[in-house]
């Protein structure tokens, strides 16, 4: 067995090959996905080939169209045609990542997994996982950010959580390895997501506290987790034009109103702030998100509209501090 065989295993990957009836270019499509399969360690039957009312052809990888976007298009002959490379990046994002509907003990899944599927998304799922102990330490971390805009102390954390004689070195190493934090060599915070204790492009204000955000989904799903109307300011890395959002009683207004949310990965695995955070951006419009997505052909990637950016960063950090900060859906539904 190859290596990229080997790091295959396990791993269950959906491919789609879609076209139109007798698409000229199918067949060209067709030679460069069965090579990138072979270079990658996938047998030819996770393909399934599809006849119908498509952009064609077409390329998805657990329902991600290789060339950006999620599939979605009319019938028509597309004249960005799905390159071997762009193939391979989505390939190996699927394996790598563990993208698959069913994953195995050693491809975990995080917020980084598959652009535009919040469903794939375990984040709250390993936070709810951890030892009450754990999950306190956990909890006093997001809370200070939230209150103050930094990174806790030692201290901090120990005063957080409830425990004297808490071992923070330790506990900070145990919830990296759960990716819900990141530290260095030394053990410093490098990340607590959605939290960035070093500047971003990624600015949150809620009442009189600023802070960093990774990247924008977790920019946009901080308001909801700490249950507060917010302020995004952030910046189109193609353009470097301004983009803002303000999130008000759980709704999002984007400015400029044709905003979107790159939402890419490296394919490696890995931390999340070492194979994503840095590439899920704001854009302006979706063309700016196209021509960035077109200049890093090394990237798996897709286009998020609006509903679909705010959607995933609600339901990945919302429930992170949900028993402590009731969301502002759930005041709502009480409160009338």
């Amino acid at each position: 067995m190859t290596a990229a065989a080997d790091r295959a295993a396990g791993v269950r990957v959906a491919v789609e090959l879609r076209s139109v009836p007798d698409c000229p270019n199918l067949a060209p499509a067709r030679h460069e996905l069965r090579a990138a399969l072979a270079d990658v360690g996938l047998p030819l039957a996770v393909v399934t080939e599809v006849v119908g009312d498509y952009l064609s052809p077409s390329i998805l990888v657990n329902g991600v169209d290789v060339m950006g976007g999620i599939g979605d298009g009319s019938a028509a002959c597309r004249l960005d045609l799905p390159t071997g490379e762009r193939i391979r990046a989505a390939l190996r994002q699927a394996v790598g990542a563990g993208l698959a509907t069913a994953v195995t003990e050693q491809s975990r899944v995080d917020c980084c997994a598959q652009p535009g599927n919040a469903i794939r998304t375990d984040r709250p799922r390993r936070a709810e996982q951890l030892p009450d102990s754990l999950r306190q330490v956990h909890r006093a971390i997001l809370r200070h950010f939230a209150a103050t805009g930094g990174a806790p102390t030692d201290a901090d954390i120990r005063v957080g959580a409830g425990t004297a004689d808490l071992d923070t070195a330790k506990a900070l190493r145990e919830l990296a390895r759960e990716d819900l934090v990141a530290v260095d060599s030394a053990g410093r915070l490098v990340a607590a997501y959605p939290f960035s204790p070093t500047p971003t492009p990624h600015r949150v204000s809620f009442g009189d506290v600023e802070v960093f955000a990774m990247c924008a989904i977790d920019a946009l799903g901080m308001p909801f987790m700490l249950g507060t109307d917010a302020a995004i300011a952030s910046v189109d890395p193609h353009t470097g034009r301004s983009v803002r959002v303000a999130i008000t009683n759980g709704a999002a207004t984007f400015q400029p109103v044709e905003a979107v949310v790159v939402y890419a990965a490296t394919g490696d695995a890995g931390r999340s702030v070492d194979t994503c955070c840095s590439t899920i951006n704001f854009f302006t419009s979706a063309s700016s998100a196209q021509a960035w997505i077109n200049a890093h052909p090394n990237l798996a990637a897709t286009v998020l509209d609006q509903d679909q950016a705010v959607t995933l960063g609600r339901d990945i950090f919302e429930p992170l501090l949900a028993r402590h900060s009731p969301s502002l859906r759930q005041r709502h539904r009480y409160t009338g």
